[in-house]
């Protein structure tokens, strides 16, 4: 069994985030519950997946265009991590901390989509 420090893992978002100093990725399967006419079972069926990701870094210059793709809505790939995690994705947030006495912050999050579906 191999254990892979979280050092040693790289995360990407439209283009490789070198001051990442904390990143969560998840995967889940969005559900239904079902009970059918007449039964007294219920089913949960699959409806679709939902991928996130989480970068908070330091470096101001890894921010790169993602002001510009938050706004346009821009797909952009999302990769990394040690389970080797990649999706399409949009940018649904950007934050910025600014601790009076801490270094400042930034936090990028996406989520997955689908090119060309837009609402």
């Amino acid at each position: 069994m191999a254990i892979t420090l979280g050092k040693d893992c790289s995360i990407s978002i439209g283009g490789n985030i070198a001051s990442a100093r904390n990143v969560s990725l998840s995967y889940s399967v969005r559900t239904i519950d079902v009970e059918e006419y007449g039964s007294r079972e219920a089913a949960v069926y699959p409806v679709g997946v939902e991928a996130t990701v989480s970068v908070e870094f330091n470096d101001a210059a890894d921010l790169g265009g993602v002001y510009g793709m938050v706004t346009a809505g821009t797909p952009i790939t999302v990769s990394g991590g040690a389970g080797s995690w990649s999706f399409l994705g949009v940018i649904t947030s950007i934050s910025e901390t600014d601790p009076i006495d801490g270094v400042a912050t930034y936090t990028v999050e996406a989520r997955l989509t689908r090119a060309g579906l837009r609402t």
